[in-house]
């Protein structure tokens, strides 16, 4: 078996699932498979490369650089250099949207004169030439050296340069044997050329899990040394550069992101497409994304990391790191957690905290501070990360008394607390919605976020979001989820239940079980699959209507405004032309255009399933008998109910229970009464 073979079985959703049944394996196996993976994409070579001849590789030219392709900006970081391409055996300069073809200046160093459509090009001198055509013949001399394309993007640009003078050591760097950042200055443009930011960054470092080492086109962490707004998305020091390498249509983050805007989900991230370039190089279509993170513009609730540093004379992560209930802070064992040794906490430490499900595998190198449930869920604490005992102590006692609510039979606790008391339910059923909607094959294993903001600021709740890595979701990577009953979901079958049977993963005897995820528990509840029914409709169908039907359907007028830049991408990693051109599954079209078609058609069978799925479901709030009207017999129904014990009137307790405390009560009738008597819609 070749190489290509074995990698394509270990990437393949067999080699995941069974994974998944033998959990203790994973960490090998996930280390094993990406170091298989390091070595395929450095030396495999792609179908139909290996038989063509390259008779452009080796041209009598040391340099060839086109300067001066920012002009409304005085810096010496604009230029690009030629990029030889062995797909097709040619020569390629990438501008972008800044470049003004009729004034740039080539530099070059060659064995003779350079000539383009055999018209001299003078070393260093201003040139128009550029601007003739998109493709010349490159001659040095009187020796052919094949065909130059000239690409243009319409985006904003960002500039990068490196003391060490390129990305070859960072992008080499492999996440589990060592580490390796970078440092240097940036300019940063938008797509008329005005300077979003001009400066030092602090750290340019690996970003990702499997999206890292799968990569060759690699995404990266950038730290500013201090906050800055870029391109309007806020002040912040530390921001993502996603390259979407994964994903050809390089929009599954930002739809997503966007449908979750338009569903009003708290703290949803901003980002902004742009072309990158680090020391000449071109590097393709990166999103520039905000961080999830404690901060005014991103996760904005009270900052208990800042406020404990306040109280404490070293830095908190230069305090003992301690573990109770495990062996060690590497292991991830239920009811365990970690903490630092931290002296002295403030007042109140309610919140805020930032907390995300990690993968049990990666739990002890990725959490700083956290804990894991007794089902065995492990929890990352990200604000504070730094945390100390009472801090996790607090927030772990929380976790655990909702978790104790939510998988009992009746939903109470043994502290007699619903778990309704302990989570927000819309932002639950959103975060359920947006995980089941887009398939995501992460859902609930990792960058699932919740936070919960202080008592004093707050409502006391845990709340669902704000969303992150979508990346190999809309059946861009094949998987199945099983749960404890046995229901078992697809992530390429757009007519089927996924994020609704993913197990978690957690321990009896020290060995991985499957369970169902708090998703999964809730979906469970009949009223939950009503209140999912009629937010599905309220807050996400229009949206995917928008996305992906009609004769200009919103995802194609997004993947326009990106085209040219990604098919200069596309020139630069060559990621189109079916599954041989992928690493994972075989979302890739013939072109750009056509792997979002891919993406647009697949959303659009997911969405006509669901409404079908759950249009039965759907209900009038108020409309207790589902005579198909809010009324006065409504009221007195509910009224008998509550007098009485009147229950056959009661046709539907999801309609009546207005409050959404999961329970009957006056408040219910109340508010039934002011809807009906003041006149307010079944939507308040």
């Amino acid at each position: 078996m070749n190489k290509r073979n074995i990698f394509r079985l270990l990437c393949s959703g067999l080699i995941s699932a069974a994974m998944l049944q033998n959990p203790l394996s994973a960490l090998a196996a996930e280390t094993g498979a990406a170091d298989l993976a390091q070595s395929v994409i450095a030396a495999e070579k792609t179908a139909g490369e290996e038989d063509t001849e390259k008779l452009y590789a080796d041209i009598p030219v040391s340099s060839f650089r086109v300067d001066d392709i920012s002009p409304l900006v005085s810096t010496d970081l604009d230029y690009v250099d030629l990029f030889y391409s062995q797909w097709d055996d040619s020569h390629y300069i990438f501008l972008p949207s800044t470049a003004d073809r009729s004034s740039l200046t080539i530099e070059y160093t060659a064995d003779d004169v350079i000539y383009l459509n055999d018209k001299e090009v003078k070393s260093g001198e201003k040139t128009s030439i550029l601007s003739e055509g998109d493709e010349f013949t490159l001659r040095v001399g009187d020796t052919d050296c094949g065909k130059l394309h000239v690409m243009q993007s319409e985006l904003g640009c960002i500039y990068i340069s490196t003391k060490t003078g390129g990305l070859d050591t960072l992008d080499t760097t492999y996440r589990y044997l060592n580490y390796s950042e970078e440092n240097g200055t940036v300019l940063m443009l938008n797509a008329e050329g005005k300077t979003e930011y001009s400066g030092e960054f602090a750290k340019l470092s690996s970003h990702g899990n499997s999206s890292w080492d799968y990569s060759k086109k690699k995404p990266y962490n950038l730290k500013l040394p201090k906050k800055a707004d870029l391109y309007g998305m806020g002040k912040a020091k530390k921001w993502i550069l996603l390259s979407n390498y994964m994903d050809h249509s390089m929009l599954r983050n930002k739809i997503t992101e966007e449908m979750c805007k338009s569903a009003d989900i708290d703290f949803v991230g901003d980002s902004v497409f742009i072309d990158l370039y680090a020391d000449g190089s071109y590097r393709g279509t990166y999103q520039l994304c905000e961080r999830v993170q404690v901060q005014k513009n991103r996760v904005n609730i009270t900052d208990l990391e800042e406020i404990t540093e306040k109280l404490n004379e070293k830095d908190l992560d230069e305090y003992p790191r301690k573990v109770v209930g495990a062996d060690s802070v590497k292991d991830s064992t239920a009811n365990s957690y970690k903490y630092y040794d931290i002296p002295n906490d403030p007042d109140d430490i309610t919140g805020g905290y930032l907390l995300q499900f990690q993968q049990w595998n990666r739990y002890g190198t990725k959490a700083d501070s956290g804990f894991v449930t007794s089902r065995g869920q492990p929890i990352q604490i990200d604000g504070p990360e730094y945390a100390s005992k009472a801090q996790v102590e607090y927030i772990r006692s929380f976790v655990q008394d909702m978790e104790d609510a939510l998988y009992s039979e009746d939903g109470y606790n043994a502290k007699g607390k619903h778990f309704t008391e302990y989570i927000d339910l819309d932002s639950l059923i959103k975060a359920y919605l947006t995980e089941e909607i887009t398939m995501n094959i992460d859902a609930t294993y990792s960058s699932f976020y919740f936070w919960k903001e202080s008592d004093t600021k707050g409502d006391g709740k845990l709340h669902f979001g704000p969303p992150w890595d979508y990346d190999f979701a809309y059946d861009n990577f094949p998987q199945s989820r099983s749960n404890a009953d046995g229901n078992r979901g697809y992530s390429y079958k757009a007519d089927n239940l996924f994020a609704a049977y993913f197990p978690v993963l957690g321990y009896a005897d020290g060995k991985p079980v499957a369970g169902y995820s708090w998703l999964g528990q809730i979906y469970k509840n009949a009223s939950y699959v009503r209140r999912t029914a009629n937010a599905y409709f309220k807050y996400f169908e229009p949206y995917l209507t928008q996305l992906v039907s009609g004769d200009d359907p919103y995802i194609m007028q997004l993947a326009e405004s990106i085209r040219s830049s990604a098919e200069m991408s596309n020139a630069e990693w060559h990621t189109y032309g079916g599954k041989d051109y992928t690493v994972f599954g075989s979302s890739s079209g013939k072109d750009f255009i056509d792997s979002v078609e891919m993406v647009r058609s697949f959303i659009e069978k997911r969405k006509n399933w669901l409404t079908d799925l759950w249009k039965p479901s759907t209900y009038i709030y108020g409309d207790i008998n589902e005579d198909g009207e809010v009324s006065v017999a409504d009221v007195v129904t509910l009224q008998q109910y509550l007098l009485k014990g009147k229950e056959e009137g009661v046709k539907n307790w999801t309609a009546a229970d207005l409050n959404e405390n999961y329970k009957l009560d006056v408040y219910d009738l109340c508010l039934l009464k002011r809807m009906l008597y003041i006149g307010e819609g079944a939507e308040n």
